[in-house]
């Protein structure tokens, strides 16, 4: 029961396990960067722009570090070549 609800909240890499609290909050840190970078673009000063464009960037850079999850439609028929 516990492994079905961490698997549910941290989701599952292509190999199949379950990612760590550490690759989760990557993810958590790149959404929220990029939710308050386009909140903030209209009325922030810049030195508060750059602030969250370099955090933006650094949660980026990270983020290509992680395995990517498990893509769902890998099973689903594909006829786009036809």
């Amino acid at each position: 029961m516990k492994e079905r609800i961490l698997t549910k909240l941290f989701g599952k890499t292509e190999n199949g396990e379950r990612y760590t609290f550490g690759q989760w909050l990557i993810y958590v840190w790149f959404a929220l960067s990029l939710c308050i970078l386009g909140m903030t673009a209209d009325d922030a000063p810049l030195w508060w722009l750059g602030l969250w464009l370099a955090s933006f960037a650094a949660a980026g850079h990270y983020l290509k570090k992680l395995p990517l999850p498990e893509d769902p439609e890998k099973d689903l028929y594909d006829d786009e070549e036809e």
